[in-house]
């Protein structure tokens, strides 16, 4: 099932609306130059925004999916070097029979490897939940439990924001809340971009 072409449109218009965020964002950073200068300092809050692609890369269930994704939440600094995030993830899964659209939340850790303000290299650990508005993978259940990984780097490209890149693995999977034999799960992995923005 391919999206409609409403659902083509909100697409857009979170694509539009993020673009103009970003412009507004780095329109104020050059006024307040001396803010936001590194995500990874103690007390720094951010606004993260991105898009996630993932393919499956091994299958316990008889179908092959793809997941498409918005990513949005927000990220402070606990101590030099690591940042505890909260994230709204926004999934389209194609999948065999009916697709799905899957909402969710998550918490984690980002920690720096190595690197200072201007670019740094990361780790990151997030798990959470999530509700699809129909089963998820084919045989599953429409809630799953999330659990995310990724290994990325950050650059400075303008005060208060920084650009991200990583390779990020899911897992989708109910546990076995619904029994042994609907318990299917999604292993994806995948490139994602976004933006950190400091406030």
């Amino acid at each position: 099932m391919r999206p409609t072409i409403a659902q083509r449109c909100v697409l857009f218009c979170l694509l539009a609306g993020l673009a103009l965020i970003v412009c507004v964002h780095r329109a104020e950073a050059q006024a307040y130059p001396a803010a936001g200068q590194d995500p990874f300092a103690p007390g720094a809050w951010n606004l993260e925004l991105g898009g996630h692609v993932a393919v499956e890369t091994w299958n316990y269930n008889a179908s092959h999916e793809t997941m498409y994704g918005t990513w949005q939440g927000f990220t402070y600094a606990i101590r030099k070097g690591l940042l505890f995030k909260l994230s709204w993830p926004l999934y389209y899964v194609e999948q065999r029979g009916a697709d799905a659209y899957l909402i969710g939340a998550t918490a984690g850790v980002r920690g720096r490897i190595a690197g200072a303000a201007r670019a740094s290299l990361f780790w990151e650990v997030d798990v959470g939940v999530s509700k699809a508005d129909s089963l998820t993978p084919p045989r599953g259940t429409q809630f799953n439990y999330l659990a995310l990984g990724a290994l990325g780097v950050s650059a400075r490209v303008a005060p208060r924001t920084h650009l991200l890149a990583s390779l990020r693995w899911v897992h989708l999977s109910n546990s076995g809340i619904a029994g042994r034999h609907r318990n299917p799960d999604i292993e994806a992995i995948g490139p994602q971009l976004g933006v950190l923005l400091g406030f």
